[in-house]
Parts: C-alpha cells; sequence; structure tokens
C-alpha cells in the first residue's frame, strides 16, 4: 500500500469515532462562516469579522457601550464604559498602525465613537453597531437551531 492509501485509511478510521455532536458543531461553523462570507463586504457584519483584531475590537467597544468592559480592562472600576488604546493594544495582535486604522474605519462607519479624555482617547461602539450585533446574535441563534434540528 502507498502511503496516500495509508493516510486515507487512518482518517477512515478517525472518521468513525467522530462524535455527533462534533460533526454537527463542524458544519454548524461552517455555515456560519459561509453565512459572514456572503455578506457584502460593506457590511458592519462582514466588517467586523475581517479579522481576530476586528473581532476583538468590536466587543470590546460593545461591552464599553454596555457598561460592563471586564475590571481586569477596565479604565477604572467604577469607569467600565470606555475602552484605551493602551488596553487595545494589549488584546490585539496587528500592528498600533493596524488596529488604529480598524478602529479609524469603525468610526468612519459610524460603528465606534472616540471619546476624549484630556490627552487621552477612548473607544466605545455607537447604537448602530449595538443593533447590527443584536441582529447578528439573532442570525447566530436561527443557525443554531437549523443545525440541532439536523
Amino acid at each position: 500500500m502507498s502511503k496516500t492509501n495509508n493516510k486515507a485509511y487512518d482518517i477512515t478510521n478517525v472518521l468513525d469515532s467522530v462524535d455527533m455532536g462534533f460533526r454537527k458543531t463542524a458544519l454548524f461553523r461552517l455555515r456560519f462562516w459561509i453565512n459572514i462570507n456572503s455578506k457584502a463586504s460593506h457590511s458592519s457584519e462582514a466588517f467586523w469579522n475581517r479579522s481576530t483584531d476586528h473581532r476583538v475590537i468590536c466587543m470590546i467597544a460593545i461591552n464599553a457601550s454596555l457598561a460592563q468592559v471586564p475590571v481586569e480592562l477596565s479604565v477604572g472600576p467604577n469607569q467600565r464604559d470606555i475602552v484605551s488604546y493602551e488596553v487595545l493594544r494589549r488584546l490585539c495582535r496587528c500592528t498600533d498602525k493596524t488596529m488604529r486604522t480598524i478602529v479609524q474605519e469603525g468610526v468612519d462607519r459610524e460603528d465606534i465613537i472616540k471619546v476624549r479624555i484630556g490627552r487621552e482617547t477612548f473607544i466605545r461602539a455607537t447604537s448602530k453597531l449595538l443593533k447590527t450585533f443584536e441582529s447578528f446574535e439573532q442570525e447566530w441563534i436561527q443557525l443554531v437551531k437549523k443545525n440541532n434540528r439536523l
């Protein structure tokens, strides 16, 4: 038997032992990402899912607008409604310039607002981004329900 055939045989053995829950999750994730990728490139859902850094910036901005930034990421224990660029830098893997570009694109899209306090700049989500996220979550819930019926 060739090496290729052995690999195919190994995969077959693995497939036999894969849990049905995992199979459904894998199919669900495929449908989820196809759904995101099918959105128009200018849509907020597509924009905020371009990269892990986009998703982190989006979610921390949303949580800031909900005044529930985790204490360890907040400006202070009683000020959990804005996020500093310093925290964003720590959370993002991209360069500082790329992070700032993502934030500025979010501002230009009217999904994020910048808040100036003294010399510092902070961010939070706008009500537009909150509504987009709520809609996005409803799509997620519908996909989960559809996946559970399979």
